[in-house]
């Protein structure tokens, strides 16, 4: 591949997210929780860089792509429907249902301890932005798409346009990892706000393992993991350790050990954050 080529594969799969997290990350400035600062982004963003280059492997397409490939095969126990008035409960279906799907793996996330070896680089950032939305390690797209987007494909014959419309849908995820007091009152079981978020980010020990929901705290509420936001409740964030540099991010389930203070495994350790 030219070096042009790679340059269009990484402009296309982080540039649109690039552009959204700066932009949210103006709109902090307007009610921050933690004073605004570029350091807080300083090794986000190159990581953002880095994590696009491998092209579908890290898009928020691949999802959509799984099940699409899984469709194309054969897959889809439940044939939906993008025609006429059709769309929208289909849609709705598949939403809930993908939903259902991010929750439990990121219940699995937090119980096993190699799963939560790569997802406690996204709880290591010490002040969480915008910027944090794209903290996840390298390896867990292509881990959801081989669990939850392959058994999608299997359960949904999902038309392209629903596919789509989900895929678009993913951009929203910004907005719950904002460094902002937003919080939505007393309907905060209606969708994912930064305060409910924030909560699950928490350093405190009484915000452990809870609000694990990825749009809809809904699914908190049905399996009793919800903490629900009390006003002015933005706890601090993070976690013991942090990466240091982009390559310490890269290769961070190979260097993230708990202190001795802290549970003797990893599961535990995962248990509790």
């Amino acid at each position: 591949m030219k070096v042009v080529d790679i340059a269009i594969v990484i402009a296309i799969n982080t540039l649109p997210m690039l552009g959204l997290v700066l932009l949210a990350k103006l709109a902090e400035r307007r009610r921050p929780v933690d004073p605004p600062s570029l350091a807080a982004a300083r090794l986000n963003l190159p990581y953002l860089l880095v994590y696009g280059s491998s092209g579908p492997l890290t898009s928020l397409a691949l999802g959509s792509l799984t099940v699409a490939l899984v469709n194309a095969a054969g897959g889809g126990w439940i044939r939906l429907s993008a025609e006429g008035w059709w769309l929208l409960p289909s849609f709705l279906a598949y939403l809930f249902a993908l939903d259902l799907l991010e929750y439990l793996f990121h219940r699995a996330q937090h119980r096993f301890a190699w799963l939560w070896a790569m997802h406690s680089l996204h709880h290591s950032d010490p002040a969480m932005n915008a910027s944090t939305v794209v903290r996840h390690f390298w390896l867990e797209p292509a881990l959801k798409a081989l669990t939850i987007y392959l058994l999608a494909g299997l359960l949904f014959a999902t038309p392209g346009v629903i596919l789509g419309m989900y895929a678009v849908l993913g951009f929203y995820h910004v907005v719950p990892h904002m460094n902002l007091r937003l919080g939505f009152g007393r309907a905060w079981w209606l969708l994912n706000s930064p305060q409910f978020h924030r909560i699950h980010h928490s350093a405190l020990p009484q915000h452990y393992n809870c609000n694990f929901a990825s749009l809809f705290p809904l699914f908190d509420c049905l399996f009793r993991t919800q903490h629900a936001p009390q006003p002015d409740e933005f706890p601090p964030t993070g976690l013991d350790q942090a990466p240091a540099t982009l390559w310490q991010a890269l290769t961070w389930p190979l260097r993230y050990r708990q202190p001795g203070v802290e549970p003797a495994t990893l599961s535990d350790l995962a248990e509790k954050s």
